[in-house]
């Protein structure tokens, strides 16, 4: 089995472990868009590994238009970024981008049992296939925001690894259930980041049927 842990809103802030959204304070320079030359926003700030002693920080340019990301695979509108923990300051407040959230600390809740089976090659599914998967991860019954463990996409696997052009390993999942990021219908954001620890990707998905079906992906 491979298991993942449940982000929760923390009780206590100085107890959290990262958050959603707001902003950076400082550590870190908040990442401007290539296309849009805007300031990008905060969506979520996770320790590497539960205890590590370095975060990842994961942006994405929403200014244009400020109620949906743009979806163009490396046109240089988000940024993964990993960080020494102890020199990063975060604020909940919203930030510095038109399309920012207000902040929420998060403290891990329970584990996930997840079936080993889940680990699948996304680049040798066919529509039949990537159905019957999407079932069997509907019968987790997890569609929530967690970390480690597999992606349990809202949709069939996407080929992320192929995107960014390295192997990657999957970091986070953020769903609707604590903030809502205007991803669309029951939209799902992804991180990943390399085996080095040093860069990653973030992508999206939202679901949908047939011809409405759509994947984001950003790298």
């Amino acid at each position: 089995m491979a298991i993942s842990r449940t982000l929760v809103r923390a009780n206590k802030p100085l107890e959290a472990i990262g958050q959603l959204g707001g902003h950076v304070k400082s550590g870190v320079e908040t990442p401007t868009g290539e296309r849009t030359g805007n300031a990008m926003a905060l969506i979520s700030a996770l320790p590497l590994a539960p205890d590590s002693d370095k975060m990842v920080l994961t942006f994405l340019d929403r200014s244009t238009p400020v109620d949906t990301f743009d979806y163009k695979p490396c046109s240089g509108d988000n940024a993964v970024l990993i960080v020494p923990k102890d020199e990063v300051k975060l604020s909940i407040i919203k930030g510095v981008c038109p399309g920012d959230w207000r902040g929420l600390k998060l403290v891990f809740g329970e584990e996930i049992e997840e079936p080993v089976d889940l680990d699948v090659d996304p680049t040798g599914l066919d529509l039949e296939a990537s159905d019957a998967w999407v079932d069997m991860v509907d019968e987790l019954g997890c569609d929530c925001s967690k970390m480690g463990g597999y992606p349990l996409w809202s949709n069939a696997p996407m080929d992320v690894e192929g995107a960014f052009g390295e192997p990657l390993e999957f970091h986070h999942r953020i769903a609707g259930d604590l903030i809502d990021f205007g991803l669309g219908d029951g939209g799902v954001v992804y991180v990943f980041v390399n085996g080095s620890g040093d860069a990653g990707c973030v992508c999206w998905q939202e679901t949908g049927g047939g011809a409405e079906t759509t994947y984001h992906h950003y790298q």
